[in-house]
């Protein structure tokens, strides 16, 4: 078997021991040699390749029969909205090009038989021109896509397409590390994504209300909501134990002794904020945040773009303790509002940006490694919150009483 590169060097490769030629060697990627995108003309036959995609896999994994706009949809990025099941017969050719227009310095140095390597700089230079080019189809891909969708599964996107929404996708499942999905969940956390039917849920809930997807998001009964909420505040706070001292959840507030507050303030002599640190934002000075999780698709958030409901949650969250927390606590107060999606807003980034700063120089990590492994840790916590919601246990369960039990008699009925 021969090089399969644009332009053949000569080398034959033989199964057991493959010899890679220069041109491999100099494109550092050895294994894109093999792969069919190299060849001209050749989306025809791969034809049959994509509809096994489109019917057999996507169907396997999410249980869902696509259309063919959300079969494009899913061809998209993650980053996009989609999840990266790419359509082979249509970026063949795009494929080729890039590939004929990065290796050409490499392929004039193997005609003219030369045996230094090209300039450097120049391949540089055509990898960015096609990584520009090819972002510049996917956006207009994209547009064209979320048109062609109905309005419900158009706002999923939007959703799907905020920071951090879609880090769970983008991780290896590996289940020491928590990042780890049954198939249920799994097919759940897609069809939640893309708010597709989910089939095998209960008609009714324990409140009295019609059981949806949107419903079990913000139903209070069985304390799932709470729940959530809880999971985070406990992650963050876990995270700031990293990196500050004297970290404490739900630490109650100092009361109100004559200082002057706005209104809409929260004075209540027993406020609690979520988590409290020393030393965040500047050295020994307190930070307070308080966590909130939203719901996006609520009633009341319909008409709302995403970023509107950051603000509204952030400004609420402002209203109530920013002014206390600065003139009683001295401390500086930060809003952690997120979506049940998996979107933050942006305080709520720029907190994780610190946070991913302090631990990156703590540990000796580089800054993108950190942030991208805090964003993903969050993500996973979001994602099971959600999915508990949704097929947590709501049912009334009525407590037993073990006081007024006689222990003696019982164990004397039972033969204990």
């Amino acid at each position: 078997m021969g090089c399969t590169s644009n332009q053949s060097c000569g080398i034959r490769y033989n199964t057991a021991s493959i010899q890679l030629c220069s041109l491999c060697v100099w494109t550092k990627a050895p294994l894109d040699i093999f792969s069919s995108y190299f060849l001209p003309d050749i989306a025809p036959f791969l034809e049959p390749l994509e509809r096994a995609i489109a019917d057999l896999l996507v169907p396997a994994i999410t249980e869902h029969v696509t259309t063919q706009e959300e079969r494009d949809l899913l061809e998209l990025p993650v980053r996009l909205g989609g999840l990266g099941l790419v359509n082979p017969a249509r970026t063949a050719s795009q494929e080729y090009e890039a590939s004929v227009k990065i290796t050409g310095p490499l392929v004039r140095q193997i005609v003219k038989q030369a045996h230094e390597p090209p300039d450097e700089t120049e391949i540089k230079t055509l990898q960015a021109s096609a990584r520009r080019e090819k972002d510049e189809l996917l956006k207009m891909q994209c547009e064209q896509v979320r048109e062609s969708l109905p309005s419900k599964t158009e706002r999923a996107v939007e959703l799907a397409t905020e920071k951090g929404a879609s880090n769970w996708l983008t991780v290896i499942l590996i289940k020491e590390m928590n990042f780890n999905l049954n198939k249920r969940e799994f097919r759940d956390a897609i069809k939640l994504r893309y708010d597709w039917e989910i089939a095998d849920l209960p008609a009714m809930c324990t409140c009295g209300d019609l059981f949806t997807v949107d419903h079990a998001m913000v139903c209070r009964h069985g304390g799932l909501i709470i729940q959530r909420h809880n999971e985070i505040r406990d992650l963050e706070a876990e995270m700031l134990r990293m990196v500050c001292t004297d970290v404490e959840t739900e630490p109650v507030l100092q009361e109100i002794t004559g200082e002057e507050l706005n209104r809409g303030a929260n004075k209540a002599p027993d406020a609690r904020l979520d988590v409290h640190a020393r030393g965040f934002w500047d050295r020994q000075q307190s930070a307070f945040f308080d966590v909130r999780v939203c719901h996006p698709n609520a009633d009341s958030y319909r008409e709302l773009s995403p970023k509107q409901i950051f603000q509204l949650h952030e400004n609420e969250k402002k209203r109530q303790y920013s002014r206390r927390v600065l003139e009683v606590e001295q401390g500086t107060f930060t809003p952690l509002v997120f979506t049940s999606t998996g979107g933050m807003a942006d305080e709520c980034k720029r907190f994780h940006s610190r946070l991913a700063e302090l631990l990156a120089l703590k540990k000796g990590d580089d800054y993108a490694t950190t942030i991208s492994w805090i964003r993903a840790k969050v993500s996973f916590a979001i994602l099971r919150s959600a999915l508990l919601c949704l097929r947590g246990t709501r049912s009334k369960r009525k407590a037993a009483n073990i006081s007024d039990i006689d222990i003696t008699s019982e164990s004397a009925q039972a033969r204990i």
